[in-house]
């Protein structure tokens, strides 16, 4: 059963805690595009501030860096692990939120299921259609005290985090992690 703008069965409602938070803070980035007082190219910058300040409330980026360095993050000292936390999350930023400035022309995620994992964890469906095509997509999303937090999506079946791990892997095989963070500052200020 599809459900299009977001509308749940009762069913899947009574557990719905992590899809209304999905919901929620879509919405809210929502009005931050579509806000009127914000279209002109002078306020694009304040644009990006609200929406970058909104995804630090919805993703949990110190848990995305320590899953795309999996099998390395024990042995970094917590000095390494900040120092990587921090360029792939402003990485991250630099990447994503111009991007999504760049593409959105009113699109609207429309919500198909919430499954309950554990406790802790869900996994929301939904897609967008985009240039006429729906693209499914899900939102790994975990529990914490602040509320639930996505650490993944996975696009078409394409995990952002298993991508990111298997790039990072091939790069530590010739670098060492202060290269990669090096490499992910330069991604993240390519004009410096």
């Amino acid at each position: 059963m599809m459900l299009s703008q977001g509308v749940l069965p009762a069913a899947m409602a009574d557990d719905g805690e992590a899809l209304e938070t999905l919901r929620t803070k879509v919405d809210e980035g929502i009005r931050i595009l579509d806000d009127p007082e914000l279209m002109s190219p002078n306020r694009r910058a304040e644009k990006e501030e609200k929406l970058w300040r909104l995804s630090e409330q919805l993703f949990d980026y110190p848990a995305m860096s320590r899953l795309v360095l999996k099998s390395y993050w024990d042995e970094l000292t917590p000095r390494q692990r900040e120092a990587f936390s921090v360029a792939f999350t402003d990485f991250l930023r630099r990447a994503y939120v111009p991007r999504l400035l760049e593409r959105y022309k009113g699109q609207r995620l429309n919500y198909e299921r919430q499954q309950i994992i554990s406790p802790s964890r869900a996994v929301v469906e939904a897609y967008v259609i985009w240039h006429g095509r729906k693209f499914p997509f899900s939102v790994h999303m975990i529990k914490r005290q602040a509320g639930w937090k996505i650490y993944d999506i996975s696009v078409m079946g394409v995990s952002a985090i298993k991508n990111y791990r298997a790039q990072f892997r091939w790069l530590l095989l010739s670098e060492s992690l202060d290269q990669l963070i090096a490499r992910l500052k330069a991604r993240a200020n390519p004009a410096s």
